[in-house]
């Protein structure tokens, strides 16, 4: 729950509804945190849980969201009602030590575990991990055109849930699947 962001502004980052930002963390590591431990071993959380005055005070303006935002790490921000939808990033000790590759990880990742969305960086060895009761299934990482690196290079989204999943054989699928949106990032409908 401790934000060093949230506290540089003088904030305690404590949620509206702690109801549920507990059932939010309890769900992030049952789906995902301890099934990463068990698997790879340790990691750090880089980013978890952020109040809703910390979003849109101060130098968190950069992720101020607008009314149709679903600010995932604001565990209780309810996009889906009471249904948990929460966002956690982290820096498996794996990675960073180059035992696992980025890849490997996040292919074991939406491979097996119940996972939304998966956000990566071309420089960074960290995971944005979102988990919905709507789950998309998109897996992509973000790089920098000034590099030369695709602005947004996607390795599970519409085209994988589209045309390659339905050629896989059964043991070469992912758990779960399929995505709720056909890959598509955003859904459509009101929830």
């Amino acid at each position: 729950m401790f934000s060093t962001e949230a506290a540089a502004l003088g904030l305690s980052n404590y949620p509206d509804h702690p109801d549920l930002v507990i059932a939010a963390g309890r769900a992030l590591c049952n789906k995902i945190l301890e099934p990463v431990l068990e698997h790879f071993g340790n990691f750090a959380i880089t980013f978890g849980h952020q109040c809703h005055q910390a979003i849109e005070t101060g130098k968190l303006k950069s992720r101020k969201s607008n009314p149709r935002s679903s600010s995932p790490h604001q565990w209780d921000r309810q996009t889906f009602g009471d249904e948990v939808y929460a966002r956690v990033d982290i820096l498996p000790f794996c990675v960073a030590d180059g035992e696992v590759s980025k890849h490997d990880f996040a292919h074991w990742l939406m491979h097996t575990l119940d996972v939304d969305l998966l956000m990566t960086w071309t420089r960074s060895n960290g995971f944005c991990i979102s988990i919905s009761p709507r789950p998309r299934r998109v897996w992509f990482q973000w790089g920098s055109a000034q590099m030369g690196e695709p602005r947004r290079e996607v390795f599970m989204g519409a085209d994988y849930w589209q045309r390659i999943y339905p050629t896989l054989p059964e043991h070469e699928r992912p758990k779960f699947a399929p995505s709720h949106t056909d890959g598509r990032i955003t859904w459509t409908g009101r929830y």
